[in-house]
C-alpha cells in the first residue's frame, strides 16, 4: 500500500507541475534514525536465520515503529506529518495491545488466495501477524481487516492505520514537490528582479 502511495503523490506532484528532484532537495530532520529503524525491523529475521532461539521477536518491528513516530514528530511542522503521524499511531496501538503483532483477517487471507502464509502462521513461523481472533478486540476495527480485490496486482489486507498512512505519504510527497518548484521559481524572480535593479 506504500508502495503505491509513493506512486500516487509522484503522480499528483507531477500534473501540479512538481519537479521529483525538488522532493530530494528537502531536509528532513532525524532521517538518519530511519537507518536504525530499518536495522531493527531486520533483527528478527536475522535471528530465525541463523539461530533456533524462541526469543519473542515481535517486539522489534514495533519499536522500529515507534522510531518512524519519533521522525515523523521531529518534522512535524510539514504539511502532511499530522496525517501520517495519526496513521502511525493507530497500528501501533493495535500492535500494542496484541503482543506486538499486527492482527489480520485469516479468512479474507485465504480468501485472496493467501492460505500457505495463513498455514505458516498457525505454525508459528510469521514474526509479526497474528490471528484476529487471537488478538485484543479492538483489532476488528484497527487490524488488517480491508481486503484490497483479487484483480488488484498487489492484492492484499491493509488496516485503517495502513489507509492514513498511505493518505499522508502521498499528501507529503506531492506537496514537497510543488512547494519546492515555488520557492525555486520565487528565488529565480527576486534575482532577476535584483539583477534588473543592479543594472540600473
Amino acid at each position: 500500500m506504500y508502495l503505491e502511495a509513493i506512486v500516487i503523490g509522484l503522480i499528483i506532484g507531477f500534473f501540479r507541475n512538481g519537479r521529483l528532484m525538488n522532493f530530494f532537495e528537502v531536509k528532513f530532520k532525524g532521517w538518519t534514525l530511519s537507518i536504525i529503524a530499518l536495522l531493527i525491523f531486520l533483527i528478527p529475521f536475522g535471528i530465525k536465520l541463523f539461530t533456533d532461539s524462541d526469543v519473542e521477536t515481535a517486539i522489534y518491528s514495533f519499536v522500529a515503529m515507534v522510531i518512524c513516530a519519533l521522525i515523523v514528530l521531529f518534522n512535524f511542522e510539514k504539511t502532511g506529518m499530522k496525517i501520517l503521524l495519526l496513521g502511525i499511531l493507530l497500528n501501533l496501538v493495535v500492535m500494542g495491545l496484541s503482543d506486538f503483532k499486527m492482527p489480520i483477517d485469516t479468512v479474507k487471507m485465504e480468501a485472496l488466495g493467501f492460505g500457505s502464509f495463513v498455514e505458516s502462521m498457525s505454525e508459528g513461523n510469521v514474526i509479526n501477524y497474528v490471528a484476529l481472533e487471537q488478538a485484543h478486540p479492538i483489532s476488528a476495527y484497527l487490524g488488517k481487516i480491508i481486503a484490497l480485490p483479487k484483480v488488484y496486482p498487489l492484492a492484499k489486507l491493509i488496516s485503517i492505520g495502513d489507509v492514513i498512512v498511505s493518505i499522508g505519504i502521498a499528501w507529503i510527497i506531492q506537496y514537497e514537490m510543488l512547494l519546492s518548484s515555488v520557492k525555486t521559481r520565487g528565488s529565480m524572480l527576486q534575482f532577476s528582479y535584483k539583477s534588473k535593479f543592479n543594472r540600473r
